[in-house]
């Protein structure tokens, strides 16, 4: 799920993991993991609150939330737990099927997956939330995201038309590095929003 490191780097600026919980770290990691895993199998819509994921899907009947604070998810009347049954040996696709069965939700054969702002969105949390604390908010317009090191730090935002604004107030486009690999793209978010001096701003 992610790799922990050994010894953090106090000349960095984001807060290391070992001064934070395990479980919620690896918690807030696999909910968009299995979201983007969930978005891949069902067409629908997605949305992040303040503490959780929601996803509506278009052939299912009720909306399904993954709360990143409990490791709980709710569809419908049904609940699951995740956090505590990743297994690393079966992988997350056998989890997201084990909680597709318990919340009984039809099995879903893969699909185009087009949702670029989210798959970045689960590469920036996968790369970055362990290490720095990487968080994904919404904004204060509506299709506004935050892009927050961790709580009251900098931010960095990104609008619906895909515009970025660092805290220093520069802009840019970032659908321009849609053509690159998804992880390389999320590289470029966190050094645009100048967020640690060890990733230079692809912009400089």
């Amino acid at each position: 799920m992610r790799i922990s490191s050994i010894a953090y780097n106090q000349d960095r600026d984001c807060i290391g993991c070992a001064i934070r919980d395990e479980k919620q770290i690896s918690t807030y990691i696999l909910s968009f993991q299995i979201a983007d895993q969930l978005l891949s199998r069902y067409q629908g819509k997605w949305g992040i609150s303040g503490n959780g994921i929601t996803l509506l899907f278009t052939d299912l009947d009720h909306p399904l939330t993954i709360d990143y604070d409990s490791g709980i998810i709710n569809y419908g009347s049904l609940t699951t737990a995740f956090y505590h049954r990743y297994n690393p040996a079966k992988g997350l696709t056998v989890l997201v099927e084990d909680i597709c069965s318990d919340l009984a939700i039809p099995q879903s054969e893969p699909i185009e997956y087009e949702e670029y702002f989210f798959r970045l969105f689960v590469k920036l949390v996968e790369i970055f939330h362990a290490r720095c604390n990487v968080q994904i908010l919404p904004g204060k317009n509506e299709g506004e995201w935050e892009i927050r090191l961790g709580e009251g730090e900098a931010s960095g935002w990104i609008g619906k038309d895909g515009i970025a604004e660092n805290r220093f107030g520069e802009k840019i486009d970032i659908k321009q590095w849609q053509s690159l690999r998804i992880e390389k793209a999320a590289l470029y978010v966190f050094g645009f929003n100048s967020f640690c001096k060890n990733f230079q701003c692809p912009i400089k």
